[in-house]
């Protein structure tokens, strides 16, 4: 009885405070923490099904051609187990992976739509970038006590920490810059920039920086064409995921076998060790073109004795692609290089359905988290897919918000 009479407050607070709260962690704890993003995207999601409840909304409606196309992923990832050479680690993997996947579908089903929540969000969201783009730089500046406080991998160099975090902030700062812009407060855009520009300033990620590089680009030119830029995203991607194995062979063993010494001066170790990574992964990939390994089973794959001879950096012990669409091809085959470019097609379709003022920083988004799957992460990691959920759901927001404000002053 007492839970039903305070449940109308629990939902209006639920509903009104969780979201405001989770975000500006994001940017914050979120960017010293990186990994954090799962577990706060994932809380936000059961804190909205507890909402529902008391709302007596009962279970969200949940997206239904996301739902098909996570199920058809899913399914093959749990397939994958029946063939693959470390099954426990694919069973593991796939289980993990479902957990998280219906989690983001609820998590993008929750109820964001009052407008004071969203103003209040996209405020805050702002203000906590900022803030937390200081917080970072006073850190490193002190030498990273703050990093080592909450580190889960002491062993690992406190600058590189920092990583993942900024790789998540990149994405999300698109749908904030989009909404300043299109409300034209130039004031914010301005402030985000400079946020964003001094983070990437101190970061050692490289991939942050090219993302958000290849992104200003896609920004500038959906601009000036963006039914151009559109057809080009879509049918670049496709090209991309479709010849990845064959030119990344390529273009791996011909820079390995005759340019190292030459690229030594101009890319970093990791860099190097990432092509001898794509030389003998893209090798695997032909090796089992259809099924794959199975899933995570990427750090597993055999390294012959002859391409060992011809490796700096790669062990015998095998390490994780560097490259999501590769882990795809290695792990899951064309099955799952088809449903992954499917996904993007989605996406993709899903941002012409944005107000057009808002389409352009979406499809710098689209660029930026492609630029940064290209380079790192694994498939099966949580917080990135949360990152991802994260970013699509801010543009869906802002996109509600700028499309409502228009209709406002039509009428007025």
């Amino acid at each position: 009885m007492p839970v039903r009479r305070f449940a109308p407050a629990i939902e209006r607070g639920l509903d009104r405070w969780a979201p405001v709260v989770a975000f500006a962690l994001l940017p914050t704890l979120g960017l010293v923490a990186g990994p954090s993003y799962s577990s706060m995207i994932i809380g936000l999601a059961a804190v909205q099904l507890v909402a529902g409840f008391c709302a007596g909304r009962g279970l969200p409606s949940i997206d239904r051609s996301l739902a098909a196309l996570a199920g058809l992923f899913l399914l093959l990832c749990w397939a994958s187990a029946a063939w693959s050479i470390v099954p426990r680690e694919s069973l593991r993997a796939a289980f993990g992976l479902t957990g998280v996947l219906v989690a983001l579908l609820v998590f993008l089903a929750g109820r964001y739509d009052r407008p004071d929540v969203v103003a209040a969000l996209f405020r805050v969201l702002l203000i906590a970038i900022v803030v937390g783009a200081a917080g970072a730089c006073l850190d490193m500046a002190l030498g990273y006590p703050l990093e080592l406080l909450v580190s889960t991998k002491p062993g690992v160099q406190a600058a590189t920490k920092y990583n993942r975090g900024i790789d998540y902030l990149v994405l999300i700062a698109w749908p904030v810059l989009a909404h300043a812009g299109c409300r034209r407060r130039w004031w914010a855009m301005v402030a985000l920039g400079v946020a964003i520009a001094v983070i990437l300033a101190v970061t050692a990620s490289l991939a942050a920086r090219v993302a958000i590089a290849v992104g200003g680009v896609v920004l500038l030119l959906a601009w000036l064409a963006p039914r151009l830029m559109a057809i080009g995203l879509a049918w670049g991607t496709a090209a991309y995921v479709v010849t990845l194995p064959v030119a990344l062979h390529l273009l791996a063993g011909h820079l390995l076998a005759a340019r190292r010494m030459a690229l030594a001066p101009f890319l970093k170790p990791s860099g190097i060790h990432r092509l001898e990574i794509w030389d003998y992964m893209t090798a695997r990939v032909f090796e089992h073109p259809i099924r794959g390994w199975g899933l995570r089973n990427a750090s597993f794959v055999p390294i012959r004795p002859a391409e060992l001879a011809h490796y700096v950096y790669a062990g015998p012990g095998g390490i994780y692609p560097h490259n999501q669409w590769l882990e795809l091809w290695v792990e899951l085959g064309a099955p799952g290089a088809v449903l992954g470019l499917m996904f993007a097609v989605l996406v993709l379709r899903r941002v012409l359905l944005l107000p057009v003022g808002v389409r352009p920083f979406a499809y710098a988004a689209f660029a930026s988290a492609m630029t940064v799957a290209s380079v790192n992460y694994e498939v099966v990691t949580d917080s990135w897919w949360c990152a991802l959920a994260a970013c699509g759901l801010l543009f869906s927001l802002g996109g509600r918000a700028v499309a409502g404000a228009g209709t406002a002053r039509g009428r007025a």
